[in-house]
């Protein structure tokens, strides 16, 4: 599950951190977390990659969380948009922007745990979760796998996992999830993650091509 946080204030983007990371462990689940203090980092970041949540502080510097998530919504409709503000005269401006749920700091950690929860209900399919080896990936987070030998490769938009596990007992746990195929020779592309086909490669939703 990848979550951004957009909020000028570091106390306030650790403080949240803080508590989706409780979140996740507390329901066993990966979650990837990028944060910016701008709306305009966040505006750039949203041009090359993808959020589930995103977490929208209003009242910024520079670019506003309004206008920030107007950028967000230009890009993208299916992310989950939730408002973090001190006040609420903000959430008739906010519901233009499709938003998921408005937060009124200063908010507690059953706050944004009961956010979550509804959040990832909402999310459905986009939440399930498989174990490779020791570790845990969101199934719509792989954008690719390649094998090393022993190990594999796990490349997801945000990480880079090498995990023991045979190439071979990968790609039958993956090959269960009709959007994952092997393409090459030790190489699994996750097809939802893919923008088009180019001659002989897949290019991925980040860019990159895979033969």
């Amino acid at each position: 599950m990848k979550i951004a946080i957009v909020d000028d204030k570091l106390t306030e983007q650790n403080k949240l951190s803080s508590y989706i990371t409780s979140w996740a462990s507390e329901n066993n689940l990966p979650a990837e977390i990028c944060t910016y203090q701008s709306g305009e980092s966040f505006s750039r970041a949203i041009q090359s990659t993808s959020f589930d949540i995103v977490f929208m502080d209003i009242i910024m510097e520079g670019k506003n969380g309004i206008e920030t998530a107007r950028s967000l919504r230009e890009a993208n409709l299916s992310t989950l948009l939730i408002f973090i503000t001190s006040s609420r005269e903000f959430m008739a401006q906010a519901f233009p922007c499709h938003a998921f749920d408005y937060v009124i700091k200063p908010y507690t950690a059953d706050r944004i745990s009961k956010v979550l929860d509804d959040a990832a209900r909402a999310l459905g399919k986009h939440i399930e979760v498989i174990e490779i080896g020791a570790d845990k990936f969101v199934l719509s987070d792989i954008l690719y796998v390649f094998s090393d030998s022993n190990y594999c490769e796990i490349f997801t938009m945000n990480a880079q996992t090498k995990v023991r596990i045979s190439f071979t007992e990968l790609s039958r746990k993956l090959e269960q999830h009709t959007s994952f195929m092997i393409v090459g020779r030790g190489i699994i592309v996750n097809f939802e993650n893919t923008s088009h086909i180019s001659g002989n490669d897949c290019v991925m939703s980040n860019g990159e091509k895979i033969p």
